[in-house]
């Protein structure tokens, strides 16, 4: 009583009962129930959402030593490396061991989140290299270059962990602003890749359906996001628009 007290003061009871909303969602079943199944595929390819600058244009901006250094960092993620908060390089893992469960399981702590790797437990290590930051390294190495190796690695990697980490199996689906920030790096790297040999009309259209299916997974707990009166609430919106704008519709839906 006293926490809960304390928390209304601090907080406001507006947020406050936010989440407490939120978290009786998740105990009555409620949202498991409201994310089950596969959501509406999308219906053909994404479009662009944003113009993109010459290759001049980002040449003038990075000079010479910022080309060689984004390459040299476009070329590490092509290798199977990344930089996880501006740390030092290590392997890109997508995938998460043992069988996956609704996200629920995780987020009420029914279940542990596995970890890939115990020398790192905090969940951010998880979902870092799975928000795709990386992604836009690759294409912007592969807008200034057209070097086809760039586009490769992020369908290999789009691939690895679609197939991995289907809708709302796993902790990678616990956190809307998660799905958020993945939505917008699949649009982006949708657009930048587009006329590359290795973007196939199959990929391309498996890319849209995941985007549908990430943007589904938005609204069902944007009373969490409300609840934070932060950044959440402002990534989750963000996402949402850029995916009205990508093309998209029935995203709101479930089977």
């Amino acid at each position: 009583l006293a926490i809960a007290l304390k928390a209304i003061r601090q907080l406001g009871l507006q947020q406050v009962g936010l989440y407490a909303l939120y978290k009786f969602g998740l105990v009555t079943g409620h949202y498991r129930r409201a994310t089950q199944g596969e959501p509406s595929a999308a219906i053909g390819e994404l479009k662009a959402v944003l113009p993109l600058p010459g290759r001049d244009e980002l040449l003038a901006v990075l000079g010479r030593e910022g080309k060689a250094a984004l390459l040299a960092e476009a070329d590490e993620i092509a290798g199977g490396k990344v930089r996880l908060f501006g740390a030092q390089p290590v392997e890109l893992k997508l995938t998460v061991p043992g069988k996956l469960a609704h996200w629920t399981a995780y987020e009420t702590g029914r279940l542990q989140v596995p970890h890939p790797d115990l020398q790192m437990p905090d969940i951010k290590y998880l979902w870092e290299p799975a928000r795709f930051g990386w992604a836009f390294t690759l294409g912007r190495a592969y807008h200034l270059t057209g070097d086809e190796k760039y586009p490769a690695a992020f369908w290999q990697n789009f691939e690895t962990f679609t197939d991995a980490n289907p809708p709302c199996l796993g902790p990678h689906w616990m956190s809307g602003q998660e799905a958020a920030l993945r939505l917008m790096a699949f649009v982006w790297a949708g657009q930048v890749f587009d006329a590359a040999s290795v973007s196939t009309p199959v990929r391309k259209q498996r890319l849209a359906d995941s985007v549908a299916a990430h943007a589904a997974r938005i609204p069902p707990t944007l009373v969490y996001a409300r609840s934070q009166h932060n950044n959440h609430l402002l990534t989750e919106a963000a996402g949402l628009l850029v995916v009205m704008n990508s093309g998209p519709r029935n995203f709101l839906l479930y089977r």
